[in-house]
């Protein structure tokens, strides 16, 4: 069963929020498309894993998705973690296309696409490493230890992968091939090593310690608050901004109107800016002047925001469940 769900990547949507918000000849622009294209063809990869996963019995396999732990003052990061009575499995995918050749006696993963050849970070390291991270995180909890076992997917089936090291099979697979080399391992690791109820100490344990990363957008990619285009957007052209009139966002460019537009807008804030904002800073970001229009556009934007204090102290605090 999926313990969590996996949701888009919070830094995916603050990459298409800041992208609707800066000028078209903005000189980062490129850069940031760029990335926001990289991260989306991962969460697409992670999906398609998704479904393979969906093919084993829920009764026996706990899912959890995105997991982001402590250990020792620092975090690590695993895509997809399995659990289970027997064993533990850590999946690190990749969806990249082209050929593939792991190189393991300089470490290396190298892509070749359109004759381009290309070294990437070694994801054999990456999974080495979280076994060995999620091992000790295990032992810090006071958790019985069980089997962890690690693979590399590939989720394009199209991509070719080579490599030096024919014992590598048993750690990198094609997504397709996932729910039979979990048959295997399951078959492999035939005795129950902890009870049921560490298995729900376990599962309790990794949701409390899992912390997503929310890093401001703004200061990764040196981008001035200035340079973020206040009001609401068109979502039928992308216009920006919109007008209020007569309870309505109305595009000056395609006449459409919107009633909840202001919900989409307090959302950029809130991935742009932070899950805080004041009656004042809200007129500034939707472009309105009256502190009652303000109230109202609040009021009906529950239950993404909630009052906080009164009067001149009083601010709103944001909340999309985005993460």
């Amino acid at each position: 069963m999926n313990v969590n769900e996996r949701k888009v990547p919070l830094k995916l949507l603050k990459l298409e929020a800041i992208l609707g918000r800066l000028q078209k000849d903005y000189p980062k622009i490129p850069f940031i498309k760029e990335n926001l294209a990289k991260i989306q063809a991962g969460y697409n990869g992670e999906k398609s894993n998704d479904y393979q996963l969906g093919y084993l019995p829920p009764k026996d396999y706990f899912i959890f998705h995105d997991i982001r732990l402590k250990l020792n003052g620092r975090y690590f990061q695993i895509d997809t973690l399995i659990l289970t009575n027997r064993y533990i499995l850590l999946l690190e995918v990749k969806n990249i296309a082209g050929a593939v050749r792991f190189d393991t006696i300089f470490n290396q993963f190298i892509q070749t696409k359109n004759g381009i050849e290309i070294a990437l970070p070694d994801p054999i390291l990456q999974i080495n490493r979280q076994q060995y991270q999620f091992k000790e995180w295990i032992k810090k909890n006071h958790l019985l230890l069980i089997p962890i076992h690690g693979l590399v997917v590939i989720s394009n089936p199209q991509t070719v992968i080579s490599t030096n090291n024919e014992a590598l099979s048993k750690t990198v697979i094609h997504a397709a091939a996932l729910p039979n080399k979990i048959t295997q391992l399951h078959n492999h690791f035939h005795n129950q090593i902890i009870s049921d109820k560490e298995l729900r100490k376990t599962i309790r344990l990794i949701n409390k310690g899992n912390t997503p990363l929310n890093t401001s957008i703004l200061d990764t990619y040196k981008i001035s608050k200035n340079d973020i285009l206040p009001g609401v957007i068109c979502k039928e052209c992308d216009h920006l901004p919109l007008i209020r009139e007569f309870g309505y966002w109305r595009c000056p460019n395609c006449r459409k109107r919107s009633k909840n537009g202001h919900i989409e807008a307090l959302k950029d804030y809130y991935l742009l800016f932070g899950n805080e904002i004041t009656s004042c800073q809200l007129r500034e970001f939707l472009l309105i002047s009256s502190p009652s229009l303000a109230t109202r556009l609040i009021k009906s934007a529950h239950p993404y925001v909630q009052s906080i204090g009164t009067n001149k102290g009083r601010i709103y605090k944001l909340d999309f469940n985005l993460t």
